[in-house]
C-alpha cells in the first residue's frame, strides 16, 4: 500500500503571480523559464514560501504566560491551543484537523523540490542568465534546509551525537512528486546531514545581497549553518559559520542612543539576514523567569522597552494581557524565526566559551550589552569563577536578546541535555481562574507529536513515544 504526502498537491497554487505563467492542465502551473522558477520561489503575499506559522513554538516555550482569552476554551484537550500550552498527550490527536507546522512545511518543500529538480532544464528567456539559474536553485536549497531544520527540531528529539543515528527523524522528501511513496521517518542524524548538505551546496551561489530581504543571501546561508551546528553542539563549526555570517553583515542597532525613542520595524530589520515572521500575532505576558532576566537594579535594558510596546488587553474591566511588538508588520507580537546579527554574535560568544576562549566570549557579550543597556557596566573574567557560570550568563543573554524568537523551544531542548542548565518549564494561564502546568526537562512533552492526520494517511509511521 502506498503512503502519500498530505496536502502537497495544493502547493502549486500558493502564489499570486500564476497569471504570468502558462497553466496546463487547468489548475496547475507549468514553469518553463528561469524567471518562472524565480516567481515560484518568491511566492505570493509579498514573500517566499518559507514557513511562518510557528504558533506551536510560541505556545510551547518558556517565555510567555497566556491568558484564558488567548488560550481559548481551557481544560478541553480538543482545543489545540490549550493542548499545546498544557503539553497535553492529546496534542494534534484529531485526525480530521490539519497541522500547519507539518503541512505547510511539506508544501513549501514540494515547491523548493520542484525548483531544485527542474530548474537545470529551464529555458533562458530575455533577461535570464546562468547566474540567475544558479542563484534561484541555491535559494531553493536554502529554503528546503530551513524547513527541515524546523521540522526536525519541532517533531523530533534534540540532536545528541550518541542517539541521533537511532532517534526518529522526519521523512526526507527530495522530489516534487505527490504520488511518490512517503519515505520513512529515518533518523535525526540523516535529517541534519541533508540540511547541512543543502546549505553547503547552496552557499557558492547565494547572492551577496538578495533581491528582497525575505529571500536568502550568502549571509543567510552562513547564519543558518551556524544555527544548525549549534543545535548539534558542534561548536567549532558554529563558531566558523557565525564568523563568516558576521563578515557579511555585522550591524547591530544601538538602543541606547537618545534619538532611538521611536523604534521602528525597519531599524530591527537592519539586523536580519533574511526576514521570516510568524503569520499570526499572539498576546500574553512575559513569564516570571523571563522577567527575572531583566533585573530592576537601576540599569536600563532597552530590550524591555524598544523591542516591544505594551497595549493593555481589557476584558470586563480587567487587564488580562498585553500585546508585544518585536519587528512585526503591525503592533502585535509576531515571533520571528529570522537569523540575525545579534543571534550570530551570541552564538559566537557561546561557541568561544565552550571552546575555552572566555576572554573572546566576554568581549562579544559586552559589545551586545553596550548596545542594549543604558550605562552598561562591562563584565570581566573575574566575574565568572567557573566555566559554567560564564556559560549560564551567556545562555541567559541569548534568551534576553532572542526573547521574541520562536526558536526558544529549540534552545530549551538543547540546554536541557546539560544537568547544569536543565529546567522544569512552567506555564500559567492568568485570569480569574488561573491554572498552571509543567514540562519536565528532557521529557517528550517538549517533542511535538506527529499529527494524527499524518498518521491516518501513513499508518506505518511511528509516533513519538
Amino acid at each position: 500500500m502506498k503512503k502519500y504526502i498530505v496536502l502537497l498537491a495544493s502547493s502549486l497554487l500558493l502564489f499570486s503571480c500564476r497569471e504570468y505563467l502558462d497553466v496546463v492542465p487547468k489548475g496547475y502551473i507549468i514553469p518553463t523559464s528561469v524567471a518562472d522558477y524565480e516567481l515560484l520561489l518568491i511566492g505570493g503575499d509579498g514573500g517566499p514560501n518559507f514557513t511562518r506559522n510557528e504558533e506551536i513554538l510560541h505556545l510551547t516555550n518558556d517565555n510567555f504566560y497566556l491568558s484564558s482569552n488567548e488560550v481559548g476554551n481551557v481544560n478541553n484537550n480538543l482545543n489545540t491551543n490549550f493542548a499545546l500550552y498544557s503539553w497535553s498527550n492529546f496534542r494534534f490527536s484529531d485526525p480530521t484537523l490539519s497541522n500547519s507546522a507539518w503541512n505547510d512545511a511539506y508544501k513549501n518543500i514540494y515547491t523548493f523540490n520542484k525548483i531544485i529538480n527542474e530548474i537545470d532544464a529551464a529555458t533562458l528567456e530575455v533577461g535570464d542568465t546562468e547566474e540567475a539559474r544558479l542563484k534561484v536553485k541555491a535559494q531553493a536549497l536554502y529554503g528546503r534546509a530551513y524547513e527541515y531544520l524546523f521540522l526536525v527540531n519541532t517533531f523530533c528529539k534534540q540532536y545528541t551525537k550518541a542517539s541521533a543515528g537511532t532517534d526518529y527523524g522526519v521523512p526526507l522528501v527530495l522530489k516534487a512528486d505527490v504520488t511518490q511513496t512517503l519515505p520513512s521517518r529515518g533518523t535525526v542524524a540523516e535529517v541534519y546531514t541533508q540540511i547541512i548538505g543543502d546549505l553547503q551546496l547552496a552557499l557558492p551561489n547565494l547572492p551577496a545581497k538578495a533581491k528582497i530581504l525575505v529571500l536568502p543571501s550568502s549571509g543567510s546561508g552562513y547564519a543558518l549553518l551556524a544555527r544548525t551546528y549549534l543545535y548539534q553542539s558542534d561548536y567549532e563549526n558554529a563558531k566558523k559559520y557565525a564568523e563568516l555570517a558576521l563578515e557579511k553583515k555585522s550591524q547591530i542597532v544601538d538602543y541606547t542612543q537618545p534619538d532611538f525613542s521611536n523604534f521602528t520595524l525597519s531599524m530591527k530589520n537592519n539586523e536580519q539576514y533574511a526576514i521570516h515572521y510568524m503569520s499570526q500575532p499572539g498576546n500574553g505576558y512575559l513569564s516570571a523567569d523571563a522577567m527575572e532576566l531583566f533585573p530592576e537594579d537601576g540599569t536600563m535594558d532597552k530590550r524591555l522597552f524598544e523591542q516591544f510596546i505594551e497595549n493593555p488587553i481589557i476584558e470586563a474591566g480587567e487587564v488580562i494581557g498585553f500585546q508585544y511588538l518585536m519587528g512585526s508588520y503591525d503592533y502585535e507580537f509576531k515571533g520571528t524565526t529570522s537569523t540575525s546579527v545579534p543571534e550570530m554574535m551570541i552564538t559566537l560568544a557561546e561557541s568561544q566559551a565552550r571552546l575555552g576562549n572566555a576572554g573572546a566570549a566576554i568581549a562579544i557579550v559586552n559589545d551586545i550589552r553596550n548596545n542594549r543597556i543604558e550605562g552598561n557596566v562591562e563584565v570581566s573574567e573575574a566575574d565568572f569563577p567557573t566555566p559554567n557560570s560564564l556559560l549560564k550568563f551567556i545562555l541567559e543573554e541569548r534568551r534576553r536578546e532572542m526573547i521574541y524568537s520562536n526558536t526558544r523551544l529549540f534552545d530549551l531542548k538543547r540546554q536541557n541535555l546539560e544537568p547544569a542548565f536543565a529546567k522544569t518549564t512552567l506555564h500559567k494561564i492568568e485570569g480569574k481562574n488561573p491554572l498552571s502546568f509543567t514540562a519536565q526537562a528532557n521529557s517528550n512533552q517538549l517533542v511535538i507529536p506527529i499529527p494524527a492526520q499524518v498518521l491516518k494517511f501513513n499508518p506505518g509511521m511511528p509516533q513519538n513515544q
